[in-house]
């Protein structure tokens, strides 16, 4: 997966949950420590959150991190940077291990 391609998935992950949980873009931000321009280039692909950040937005909306990032296939990461790739395999990784402890 392109670096855009893989933002532009954040962005609609982020945007859906955002919406599931009934936030606007700058209560999101104002609880995530971001700005709602921020929010806003997040949601469309323009901007990626810092992996901390990315956790501190899932929290905010309830669901775990794993659900803001797209499930990549080996073949995908090659496209991503090195510190994207780490960072969306360290989630997933994290989820499956609570998943195999009947964590949620």
């Amino acid at each position: 997966m392109e670096e855009k391609a893989f933002n532009a998935a954040v962005g609609r992950l982020i945007r859906g949950a955002r919406l599931r949980a009934g936030l606007t873009q700058e209560l999101l931000g104002r609880q995530a420590g971001l700005s709602r321009g921020s929010i806003t280039n997040i949601e469309s692909g323009t901007q990626t959150p810092p992996l901390y950040r990315l956790v501190r937005m899932a929290a905010v909306l309830h669901v775990e991190p794993a659900e803001l990032l797209p499930q990549l296939l080996p073949e995908e990461v090659a496209g991503l940077p090195a510190k994207y790739a780490a960072d969306v395999a360290s989630v997933w990784s994290e989820a499956e291990k609570n998943n195999a402890h009947g964590q949620s």
